[in-house]
């Protein structure tokens, strides 16, 4: 097997886990349900926004921006179709055993503040 058609097949089974901070509640989750679910990532509610679940291709392919190794937290451009709908689409890092020590910063979220 080529390196190629591992990395494919290893983007294929590697599911992320994103969270889309949204402008409005009431139809810009729908819409943003929609969007996803044509590009064959699924959509679940959260209390400000979404929690987006699908394979490191399928977010690759509708952001347009690889994930990278998720040690970090980290910003995805956020579609033309979703700008009047979505303020912020963040994937989470993968987690780990023993990261969250009470009373000391999670050293995988990059908490400086983003350059537009």
């Amino acid at each position: 097997m080529t390196g190629a058609s591992q990395d494919h097949r290893h983007d294929e089974q590697q599911v992320v886990e994103a969270v889309a901070e949204l402008r409005e509640d009431g139809t810009s989750r729908e819409s943003v349900t929609r969007w996803c679910a044509a590009r064959g990532i699924d959509v679940l509610p959260m209390a400000a926004g979404v929690l987006l679940t699908g394979s490191a291709r399928r977010f690759s392919e509708a952001f347009g921006s690889c994930v990278g190794n998720r040690a970090r937290a980290v910003a995805l451009p956020v579609p033309d179709e979703l700008r009047d709908l979505v303020r912020s689409v963040t994937v989470l890092p993968i987690p780990g055993l023993h990261s969250n020590t009470p009373g000391r910063p999670d050293p995988r979220v990059d908490e400086s503040p983003e350059t537009t």
